[in-house]
């Protein structure tokens, strides 16, 4: 038998079929399934590392995102979802018109570089009028140098037509090997060990020693504009039409040019502060990693927020607690902290992606198949699941609609008694 007549003869098992419509629950049902996966499989991932250790794993990762005894636990914790969260939000406008701006690690980069540069030349004085005029400059040069490193790469995408994906990538580098050779230049000794600074840090507020409080405050006004800008304004609007279809926003009269420079500097001055962030409202210093992959993970967050504001959120924080609490769990059951986070974090997005599949397509198998019994199963299984989320979500809908109808029953239980009278 030749070849082509074992492939004529070979039919598979199964075979998959795009989704046409998906109902929003079945969506969210998939989603929450999907998350539930991933923190079940981050406490048997510790299991394997450190034996025993699944129940405890639980519960100091809780402690590592609330300790009723340290509240700078918690604020880290927001302090972690807020900046992914900023990120995203600075990386949204860009994708939404399709320009993929994978740059967000070099601007914050460059972002920090400018503050950390200015702070560590600044004299110090004692003054406070001195200390806002530091903190004044850090701000400012570090938005205008996130804007320089963003448009050098709109400018060659609008007129030159260049892969914004690889110049992005590229300036990344860029941005981290100026750190080292400007902290080589700063710190003769060769150690490349940049002290910390104290010129320029974001000073308590009102008397309040809370760490990151300026940080976050930072965080929920420009996050509140941005939401306004997407939603609200015509150059909101322009974005999408431009995502949408060049020709067709070259059609009705937009100056693509211009929407692509004007995002990309919108985007550039969001990811100068976030640099501007990490170095006067946390670090109070510099090195090479200071942005330690935030802009790589503000990608993944806004991509699958999908643009949103609620999504964006929900997977800031979602990440953070991954981030800040498998931390904290795993130093207690004797793993290494950063690279256990990492790897906890990493199959999270892992999973996430993977719902995707299941979201835009189904797998189908032929009756005849010896899969099907296995499958059968799995998607008894998931249907229990999904149908016990959804129960879920049609109680708090019955109780909201409750809440909204109490008011009407009052006034028609008063006109019936009116009327007995």
């Amino acid at each position: 038998m030749t070849r082509t007549e074992t492939r004529k003869h070979f039919k598979m098992p199964i075979h998959v079929v795009k989704k046409l419509d998906l109902s929003k629950k079945s969506y969210w049902t998939i989603k929450v399934v999907g998350i539930l996966i991933a923190f079940l499989l981050s406490g048997l991932l510790c299991t394997i590392f450190a034996p025993g250790t699944f129940v405890t794993y639980y519960e100091k990762m809780a402690y590592g995102i609330i300790n009723p005894k340290n509240y700078e636990t918690f604020m880290l914790f927001l302090e972690t979802a807020g900046l992914l969260l900023l990120i995203a939000f600075a990386l949204a406008p860009a994708f939404k018109m399709k320009f993929w701006n994978i740059g967000a690690e070099g601007q914050i980069s460059i972002g920090c570089l400018v503050t950390a540069g200015i702070m560590f030349h600044m004299t110090k004085t004692g003054d406070n009028s001195n200390q806002l005029l530091v903190v004044s400059l850090c701000l400012l040069f570090s938005v205008l140098a996130g804007i320089i490193w963003a448009l050098i790469p709109a400018l060659f995408k609008a007129f030159f037509n260049t892969n914004e994906t690889l110049f992005t990538l590229m300036m990344n580098y860029v941005a981290i090997t100026l750190i080292s050779i400007f902290i080589s230049i700063w710190i003769k000794s060769g150690s490349q060990a940049f002290p910390s600074i104290h010129e320029g840090q974001l000073e308590d507020l009102f008397g309040m020693k809370i760490k990151y409080l300026w940080n976050l405050i930072f965080v929920v006004v420009i996050v509140a504009l941005m939401i306004v800008y997407l939603k609200k304004t015509k150059h909101g609007y322009e974005l999408s039409v431009v995502g949408a279809s060049l020709n067709t926003a070259r059609y009705v009269g937009i100056n693509t040019k211009k929407v692509i420079i004007r995002t990309m500097i919108l985007s550039g001055a969001i990811c100068g502060l976030v640099g501007f962030l990490l170095v006067s409202g946390h670090e109070h210093s510099l090195n090479p990693g200071i942005a330690n992959g935030r802009g790589f993970t503000g990608v993944l967050v806004a991509w699958l927020g999908q643009f949103e504001p609620a999504s964006m959120v929900l997977y800031a924080v979602l990440v953070a607690m991954f981030q800040c609490g498998s931390g904290k769990a795993a130093s207690y059951v004797g793993i290494s902290r950063a690279e256990f986070s990492a790897i906890v974090t990493g199959m999270f997005f892992l999973i996430i992606i993977a719902t995707e599949f299941f979201i835009n397509y189904k797998v189908l198998v032929k009756e005849d198949s010896k899969l099907k019994p296995v499958v059968d199963k799995i998607n008894n299984f998931f249907s229990k699941v999904g149908g016990a989320i959804s129960r879920f979500f049609d109680k708090i809908n019955f109780f909201k609609k409750l809440k909204k109808k109490k008011p009407k029953d009052v006034q028609q239980t008063s006109k019936e008694s009116e009327e007995d009278k």
